[in-house]
């Protein structure tokens, strides 16, 4: 049996952004509000208080919206960490969903999650994203190693954007991750893992 502590290998497959707080904070910022197109009434508040029934508490950022009829509140944790994020984390982000009622709990990480961390969110269904840069994500067939592109090139060249997530769920066989890219450019995916939106 593998030890959860050890670092989930797909959550690790692509380096860390170099990405400032101010960066980082956009980043979510712009992934949820590209979601306008997709639901109603959608309110992204970054640095939100809110009551539970065992006390208050600080969000990094909370996303409302409505969908058939109905109201949301989804609850963001945006960790720049180095380290790779603990099971801990992710059960008290589960902790507080459970606590303010709300329907959904995201991690949003540029750092890579350990094994228990994966496994408890697939199972009590924790949305978890890593943040890396676009031009990691761009792989070539080469006999000899190249250097990593810069930002500009990769956004020049092959129209990269600088920043993108990937999204960690249960994949089609057990014990499987399906990893799925997160970016402002296609908000059906953000809606859908994201915020709990079903794709039509």
């Amino acid at each position: 049996m593998s030890d959860d502590t050890e670092v989930n290998r797909a959550t690790a497959r692509y380096p860390s952004a170099d990405i400032s707080p101010e960066q980082f904070e956009e980043f979510v910022t712009t992934l949820f509000d590209s979601t306008e197109q997709i639901v109603n009434g959608l309110i992204v508040t970054p640095h939100e208080k809110v009551i539970g029934v065992d006390g208050t508490y600080d969000f990094d950022a909370t996303v409302r919206y409505e969908f058939g009829g109905m109201s949301f509140l989804v609850l963001i944790e945006a960790k720049r960490h180095s380290n790779p994020i603990k099971r801990d984390l992710v059960q008290i982000l589960y902790q507080k969903v459970q606590s303010v009622g709300a329907h959904k709990g995201v991690m949003i990480s540029t750092a890579p999650y350990q094994r228990g961390a994966v496994k408890f969110a697939k199972t009590h269904g924790v949305a978890l994203v890593t943040v890396t840069e676009g031009r990691f994500t761009f792989e070539t067939k080469d006999r000899f190693p190249s250097p990593a592109m810069s930002r500009e090139e990769a956004a020049e060249r092959f129209n990269l954007p600088m920043f993108v997530g990937h999204h960690y769920g249960a994949g089609s066989k057990p014990g499987s991750t399906r990893v799925t890219m997160m970016s402002p450019e296609h908000p059906e995916y953000v809606a859908e893992l994201l915020l709990g939106v079903p794709r039509h």
